[in-house]
């Protein structure tokens, strides 16, 4: 009646403390997680989405299924979870601590009627002796024996794998610190990729899902940059030399390959992509019959003019409007400024368009006069495409996986073995009578029985 009236006063507690709600949450987050699996998710959505239809695009947003272990009602279901775990473990804890202190009653009246003749023994001894011999027995299998006499008997009591009563709070445990791994990786953690090219470093990345851009806190440099290509032209390996700089220092080293990641203060690099950029350009400046080469990459500057000048590569183009390789120049002297383009393939660009260069003066390669400048060409190099992660959750949930591991274990491998033995006078013999009791696994106390039956006839 007691009980009855605190579920009824109660309801909160009830509901949360419902096994059927666990199995409900499970069966929904088993659910989500198949459609986590079959939805792209993130950046691998959008191309996705763009081919549904826009009711089906406008569902998948609205519940944003294509984002689903962030969304709301994901987190929701995890923290229902979260309750109900905690609610259950808390309703039952005290009959399982019962359980587990439940002091062994040897001498409970029927214990011993009704045991299979194998477990009735006579010995010559007396009790005592027997006993005694029995206790080594009991301590050697079991642990501990606990020992009660009488004008007409003496009992003994041993027990082991009392622990297994609190199994399944250890995987009340375990799925908790997994959910709290996984919080803390949503809060803390990042998602981001950045393009390195070969020779080049960075110092950020670009978030995902256009969250901005986030400072690493040191330089990520790509030494170098290797491409192998099947007969088929499809890539067939693909690696980076990296190295990691902090303070101007390199502070570690290593190969990056795709499944082979490196870590640096707690941050993971994979090997995602690669591509090709324009890199280096070459240019020929020639002045009253002088030239001179020059190399530099988008955004580098080099002095001519005995360094009264200073000239700036603003961007490279690989085929600017149609009309080829193409580099912009800007030249800054004094506080004169100016800029244009030059051509790869400046001369048929004339040709097919007689006085281009008068009408668009940024076309003149010659506006620095008495400098010219000439694109003999641009050098390709490749760019490293990473991705660039920092989860710290991972320890806690590979903690409570571990913990997991060990609940189940607990409670489906291991069982409370109790071992009862009366030992008194019958027909002029010591009578040995053996029982057993346990919470699970039947099978596995007879042959912990046996067992002690027979260590019991070896030392006779």
């Amino acid at each position: 009646m007691q009980e009855e009236k605190k579920t009824s006063k109660n309801p909160v507690w009830s509901f949360f403390s419902s096994v059927r709600l666990t199995l409900f949450l499970l069966i929904l987050i088993a659910l989500a997680a198949i459609l986590g699996t079959v939805i792209p998710q993130q950046d691998a959505a959008g191309e996705a989405v763009q081919k549904l239809p826009p009711a089906l695009a406008g569902v998948l947003k609205v519940l944003q299924l294509n984002d689903l272990y962030r969304s709301p009602w994901f987190l929701l279901l995890m923290a229902l979870l979260t309750v109900n775990l905690v609610v259950c473990s808390l309703n039952r804890l005290p009959a399982s601590l019962r359980l587990y202190r439940r002091q062994p009653e040897p001498d409970r009246p029927g214990l011993y009627e009704e045991l299979p003749p194998g477990q009735v023994l006579a010995a010559e001894g007396t009790v005592e002796d027997e006993a005694a011999r029995m206790e080594k027995v009991l301590q050697k299998a079991l642990g501990s024996v606990e020992r009660k006499g009488s004008d007409q008997a003496t009992w003994l009591s041993a027990h082991k794998g009392a622990w297994s009563y609190f199994g399944v709070y250890v995987i009340h445990a375990g799925v908790l610190v997994i959910i709290l791994g996984a919080v803390i990786g949503s809060l803390l953690g990042f998602d981001g990729y950045v393009n390195i090219p070969e020779g080049g470093s960075a110092d950020r990345i670009e978030l995902r899902g256009g969250k901005g851009v986030m400072e690493l806190g040191f330089d990520v440099k790509c030494d170098d940059f290797d491409v192998e290509f099947y007969d088929s032209g499809m890539p067939k390996l693909y690696r980076s030399d990296l190295s990691f700089l902090k303070g101007g220092e390199i502070r570690a080293k290593g190969v990056l390959m795709v499944n082979h990641p490196l870590e640096f203060e707690g941050i993971r690099f994979y090997q995602s992509s690669y591509g090709s950029v324009p890199g280096e350009a070459v240019l020929k400046i020639t002045k009253k019959g002088e030239q001179a080469v020059k190399r530099a990459r988008q955004g580098e500057r080099f002095a001519i003019d005995e360094g009264r000048a200073q000239v700036e590569i603003l961007r490279i183009e690989g085929n600017l409007m149609r009309m080829g390789p193409a580099v912009k120049v800007g030249i800054t002297a004094g506080d004169k400024a100016l800029s244009f383009w030059v051509f790869r393939f400046i001369d048929a660009i004339e040709e097919q368009n007689p006085g281009i260069t008068k009408q668009i003066p940024q076309f003149n390669a010659g506006l620095y006069s008495p400098y010219r400048f000439a694109l003999e060409g641009i050098e390709t190099s490749f760019y490293t495409g990473l991705k660039v992660t920092r989860d710290p959750g991972v320890p806690v949930v590979g903690a409570g996986a571990f913990l997991l591991v060990a609940g189940f274990l607990l409670t489906f491998f291991s069982s409370h073995r109790q071992v009862f033995v009366r030992l008194d006078r019958k027909h002029g013999k010591t009578r040995v009578c053996i029982a057993g009791r346990c919470n699970r696994d039947p099978v596995k106390l007879d042959r912990e029985i046996e067992r002690i039956i027979g260590s019991y006839k070896g030392t006779t």
